[in-house]
């Protein structure tokens, strides 16, 4: 594959565009906070027309959560596309994709898009439809509440143009190599059990050769077991060059008798021999870091590093 196109970065001054391919948020007080703290970061924000609908679970109908999506990448006042929230519903949203004007953005220059949790799925999509960079990073529901960690991970990844590191969680820097190894490759991943629930379709992930991040949240560990044991039988892990476990938030077992997290990484992840690092701040904690999908990175597990060896933007 040819190197993957980025986006410009982003500048105080732009516009963001706000669409939900997934949920909606239910408190609008967060949506108001939201957006006011990016315009605290000197972005401008606008809603795709059906970005505040609702229908059940959903951020309104697939049809519209679909056309939003798309719709938001060929506007000239937009310059950035950010995700209301995760939640459910983006699998449904990739089936109503109008191909023929998803071609249509192979004309065009790339935009930032920005997002994480059940957002993998249009990442997926954007990568082998057309070989965009995309950012795993916060979205409007997180911003009321993102640390400086988060807002400085942000910027770094979005509005800079330096190489970084994934630096450790300020409070709890436990970083666990559980398999030693260096490894280099593209960065791929999302949440876990997106990237199992993409096995099959036509953007499912590729791993060959691949530093591999997942993460999860509010699952039992029964069901983490379950969607590694997939992406094992699919061969997807054993062809990763590295791997990087993120933050499983809520994922504790809650009846006994369970395996532990960590036993079920023990069983799974360990023996593969890979190069694997365990507990940096990615996915739904406290602070979070911001991934530019489809760049060259680094992993040292041995001295648990994760290095970005190149922006995202240019």
């Amino acid at each position: 594959m040819s190197e993957r196109l980025k986006p410009p970065r982003l500048q105080a001054g732009m516009t963001l565009g706000v669409v939900a391919p997934s949920s909606q948020i239910f408190e609008r007080s967060v949506t108001q906070r939201g957006v006011a703290a990016l315009e605290r970061l000197g972005f401008n924000v606008v809603f795709a027309p059906h970005a505040q609908d609702r229908y059940g679970y959903l951020a309104g109908s697939d049809r519209d959560r679909a056309d939003d999506l798309l719709a938001l990448f060929f506007r000239d006042d937009v310059d950035a596309v950010i995700c209301m929230r995760g939640g459910v519903g983006a699998n449904r949203t990739a089936n109503y994709l109008d191909r023929d004007l998803l071609a249509r953005l192979k004309d065009r220059p790339p935009k930032p898009f920005i997002g994480f949790s059940d957002i993998t799925v249009p990442h997926a999509i954007f990568a082998k439809e057309l070989n965009w960079v995309t950012f795993y990073g916060p979205m409007v529901i997180t911003f009321p509440r993102a640390t400086e960690y988060t807002l400085a991970a942000f910027r770094r990844a979005l509005m800079e143009t330096e190489p970084f590191d994934i630096l450790p969680d300020p409070d709890d820097p436990y970083v666990e190599t559980m398999v030693p190894g260096v490894a280099e490759g593209e960065l791929v991943g999302g949440c876990l059990q997106l990237l199992a629930a993409l096995v099959g379709t036509p953007w499912e992930v590729e791993t060959r050769g691949k530093i591999l991040f997942f993460e999860d949240v509010h699952v039992p560990p029964f069901s983490i077991d379950r969607s590694l044991s997939q992406l094992i039988a699919a061969g997807k892990l054993q062809e990763c060059a590295g791997i990087v476990i993120g933050e499983h938030t809520d994922c504790a077992p809650k009846n006994p008798p369970s395996l532990s997290l960590e036993q079920v990484f023990d069983d799974l992840i360990r023996p593969l021999g890979i190069p694997t690092l365990y507990h940096l701040p990615i996915g739904h904690g406290k602070h979070l870091a911001t991934l530019p999908i489809g760049v060259q990175a680094r992993l040292d597990a041995t001295n648990k590093t994760l290095s970005i060896l190149e922006s995202g933007v240019q």
